[in-house]
């Protein structure tokens, strides 16, 4: 029998930016720095774009959603309603796709601008229904903490309902548990909202776009590196570097890393805070060990992960949130609560109903009971 829940909700979401979105908002004012389209790339004729950072190979992106029509969910708001609709999910947490990447780009002002011109989109997206499509901001971190400030500012006038800083502190800047950015978390945790570490958003480049023998075959290092990347700005920058301490209503994130790694790191986190305190000076923590800040500071997103039903007993059910990644390649599409509930069977009915909605729904101040589809809707 399929498995239907009352209430789900995705925690990530992605829509589709067009590539010449920046390019048609700030013209050439940063040249060739800003996020961009090109047509040849070292002396292949093609379709590239050139994220700030590395260049990656256009197409495919949405193909396999193609032949059902559902890739334009990616574009419109009014597609991406019938789509909930179909599948019988309430409400998703919507994040970019070319953004995600351009979010490594070494041209810090082209890049802060870049994020304007994506966050006023996606504003303007989902405005089309603000209850159903919960927009996160992209604020990268580089070289302007008080830009940082001024856009969240903007972005909660906005009606955004979440941002995104770079899951580690891009190179040349200094590292997140310096005083300097400070001021930024305290704003984050006195507006109460959620602030989400995403893959590829970090120092390590999309393993999907090799364009020679050697990137070809250090992809699967990428590949397995850029889902561990979030681990070492948990421990050193918010654990260790006492950010969870100097602001305790912060609320973190970690999206698209799935979270079976949970169980293994929250043992080597409290190992070093035990066994190698004698060889590594460490601060003194507010909680008694570092692994009660991924149990009670830190929200998970779990997307596919068939090792996953472990790490709830680690973390709990009420810090782990189910994301469809639609319409990306491993997304769930119009047949979510039947996968769904093939990948969380071995948890109980109470820990699933938390993972597929109301932790998410409590997270993002969604409140269902305005959202539920009628039953001939939702079939």
């Amino acid at each position: 029998m399929a498995t239907t829940y009352p209430r789900m909700i995705s925690s990530d979401s992605h829509i589709f930016e067009t590539t010449d979105l920046w390019r048609k908002a700030l013209g050439d004012k940063f040249g060739d720095e800003i996020p961009h389209e090109m047509s040849e790339y070292r002396g292949k004729k093609g379709r590239f774009f050139y994220t700030g950072a590395q260049v990656l190979t256009i197409g495919g992106i949405d193909a396999e959603h193609r032949t059902t029509g559902l890739h334009l969910a990616g574009y419109q708001p009014e597609k991406r309603i019938e789509f909930q609709r179909q599948a019988n999910v309430l409400a998703e947490v919507l994040y970019p796709s070319y953004g995600l990447i351009i979010m490594q780009s070494k041209h810090f002002a082209a890049l802060r601008a870049a994020a304007e011109v994506y966050n006023d989109w996606l504003r303007d997206f989902f405005a089309y229904d603000r209850k159903r499509l919960l927009g996160v901001a992209m604020i990268p971190m580089g070289d302007d903490v008080e830009w940082g400030i001024k856009e969240l500012d903007r972005s909660l006038k906005a009606g955004y309902s979440g941002i995104c800083v770079n899951c580690r502190n891009p190179e040349g800047t200094k590292p997140y548990r310096d005083k300097i950015y400070d001021k930024f978390w305290a704003r984050c945790a006195e507006a109460e909202i959620p602030v989400t570490l995403h893959s590829i958003t970090g120092r390590i480049p999309d393993p999907l776009h090799p364009h020679n023998e050697e990137e070809l075959a250090e992809a699967p290092r990428y590949a397995l590196d850029i889902y561990n990347e979030v681990q070492g700005t948990l421990a050193v920058d918010f654990i260790f570097g006492k950010i969870f301490d100097r602001h305790p209503r912060l609320k973190i994130v970690v999206s698209e890393f799935e979270i079976s790694w949970l169980p293994n790191f929250s043992f080597r986190v409290d190992m070093i805070a035990s066994g190698f305190a004698k060889r590594i000076t460490l601060p003194k923590l507010d909680l008694k060990k570092p692994s009660d800040y991924l149990k009670e500071r830190t929200w998970y997103g779990w997307i596919d992960d068939e090792r996953g039903a472990y790490a709830v007993k680690e973390v709990g059910a009420d810090r782990i949130m189910w994301g469809s990644d639609f319409p990306h390649v491993r997304s769930v599409g119009v047949n979510a609560h039947s996968a769904v509930g093939r990948m969380l069977k071995d948890l109980t009915a109470a820990e699933q109903e938390q993972i597929v909605g109301s932790v998410c729904a409590d997270l993002y101040k969604i409140n269902p009971a305005e959202l539920a589809w009628s039953k001939q809707a939702a079939e």
